[in-house]
């Protein structure tokens, strides 16, 4: 199958919001030459932006007939506007792109491959090493160009999940959930065909989530989410306690949620200042009963002996194919001095049979 037998059963839809010159690259590598998808129906969702983004469209609308474009009334915000791309697909598979991603095309004819096989979610990003386990693979799906969907399965409950899940920063995770519990198929390309951009604030240095709006007038709830509680909210959808469990128990590709590592990390967003009461709860929700008492214990030191002293590991993402990482234990003095230790351990990789029949369905090349 080739471009040509797919290309009427592909809806891509690009968000963006005021990245004109991120957007300006993005469009050049998604209608380059050597893009297979450079004659494909893309069509461009503006989220109100107040910057030159309909310039740069308007100039690549000029040279390829095949873009389109929308622009909201408001900005709805950026995972709205997410869930506006899913409720408009109508062809048989749905690509939703950012407008900060880079690409490489080596592994499209998997997707097409895929696509004839009617698999029903195509990854077409593997920077988290998603082949590990179901966390890394769940983990993963946050990443919204990261996969190709069908649509049959964006029905009623989907859609809703969607729209509830827009206050937890990930609305597209609740297909990849519904996946998941109804154990569908899914396919995972050998190399990765998108890169993940940068989406730190130039000026925070931060993730911004509620990117364009006068903070102070955001419902409070909103304004104070976090990656971690938005994520834990997620993988509530996960309806099997044990698989639940696993994912958020997951330490090399998910925040260590029942410890007190994702208050260390300020590119996700995460700081005390962020530890709200409902934080706290939606994190605490989804943790098993062991889990929350280390939780709880651990919550309680990070405000005590941990700003003394604080023992912990990282465990950084493998090279795809190692069979090995390199882990670290870190030892931080008064929140200022860090002493770190390495030692390479194989990587241990997961009996999907124990945690979810979706591992044994998938399709890798």
């Amino acid at each position: 199958m080739s471009y040509c037998d797919i290309i009427d059963k592909l809806d891509i839809f690009l968000i963006t919001y005021n990245r004109c010159e991120e957007l300006n690259d993005t469009l050049s590598e998604l209608l380059s030459e050597k893009s297979p998808i450079k004659n494909f129906p893309i069509k461009i969702i503006d989220n109100n932006s107040t910057d030159d983004t309909y310039k740069v469209v308007q100039k690549f609308m000029q040279m390829h007939k095949n873009i389109s474009y929308e622009k909201n009334r408001h900005n709805i915000g950026g995972n709205a506007n997410i869930m506006n791309a899913f409720y408009q697909a109508k062809k048989e598979y749905v690509w939703v792109l950012a407008d900060n991603d880079h690409y490489c095309w080596d592994s499209w004819h998997e997707v097409e491959k895929a696509i004839e096989e009617k698999q029903d979610a195509i990854m077409v990003s593997t920077y988290n090493c998603p082949q590990l386990s179901i966390a890394q693979c769940f983990y993963q799906s946050t990443f919204l160009p990261g996969v190709i969907y069908k649509t049959e399965h964006i029905n009623d409950e989907v859609m809703t999940n969607m729209a509830f899940n827009i206050s937890n920063i990930f609305p597209h995770t609740a297909l990849f959930a519904y996946l998941v519990n109804n154990n569908k198929n899914i396919y995972l390309v050998q190399n990765g065909i998108v890169e993940i951009g940068d989406n730190k604030d130039k000026k925070t240095g931060i993730q911004d989530f509620t990117r364009g709006y006068k903070k102070d007038e955001l419902h409070p709830l909103m304004k104070n989410m976090t990656w971690s509680a938005g994520y834990a909210n997620t993988v509530y959808m996960i309806q099997n306690k044990k698989l639940r469990s696993t994912i958020i128990s997951e330490k090399m590709f998910s925040p260590n949620l029942y410890s007190a590592d994702f208050l260390e990390s300020k590119d996700q967003n995460e700081s005390a200042k962020n530890l709200t009461t409902y934080n706290i709860a939606c994190i605490f929700a989804v943790l098993s009963p062991l889990f929350r008492i280390r939780f709880i214990i651990n919550l309680i030191l990070y405000f005590t002996l941990y700003r003394i002293i604080y023992i912990y590991s990282v465990t950084p993402r493998p090279a795809r194919g190692s069979k090995k990482i390199q882990k670290k234990w870190r030892i931080r003095l008064f929140r200022k001095i860090t002493l770190s230790i390495k030692k390479e351990q194989p990587i241990k990789k997961y009996d999907s049979k124990m945690y979810c029949p979706i591992l044994n369905n998938f399709e890798t090349h």
